[in-house]
């Protein structure tokens, strides 16, 4: 990833996330990741797409589901520039839990496992590993992770 370039480019040229790269495209939100931001991005490779359910991300991926698929990416990242580091901090003033505001207006909670990783818990309770850290953006940070986060959806 090129620190000169922002958070939309480098997630388009990467041949890791292009799930994550055609769900920004097909929802309308290139411009979000694009913006001076800052924003967080916590970036799914596509082996952590391939874990959801059969059928279901073609089915997001349909101008149906549209504003679920805006949902979903929109949880995956932060206002402003979120290190490892402040996480680390946040869980440790929050005696071993941290919740952060999404993009998406959804909580998203961090924690500790055993082995001092972090650990993210979406709305579900999905699990999912911060596997890379920090990698800096034009417009701020990305940090690869082990799974798609889910937000739980609410009807209207």
């Amino acid at each position: 990833m090129d620190p000169k370039k922002n958070i939309a480019a480098n997630i388009s040229s990467s041949n890791q996330a292009t799930v994550f790269s055609r769900s920004i495209n097909t929802c309308g939100l290139l411009q979000t990741f694009s913006d001076p931001g800052p924003l967080t991005v916590f970036l799914p490779a596509d082996s952590a797409f391939n874990k959801l359910a059969p059928g279901k991300l073609d089915a997001l991926l349909t101008p149906q589901k549209k504003y679920d698929l805006i949902a979903i990416i929109t949880y995956h990242a932060l206002p402003g520039k979120v290190s490892a580091k402040n996480i680390a901090k946040e869980i440790s003033r929050g005696k071993g839990l941290a919740v952060f505001r999404t993009i998406s207006g959804a909580p998203l909670k961090a924690r500790f496992d055993e082995s001092g990783n972090i650990v993210l818990i979406d709305e579900t309770g999905g699990i999912s590993l911060l596997q890379k850290s920090d990698l800096k953006q034009h417009n701020g940070l990305i940090h690869l992770v082990s799974a798609a986060l889910m937000p739980k959806f609410k009807p209207f």
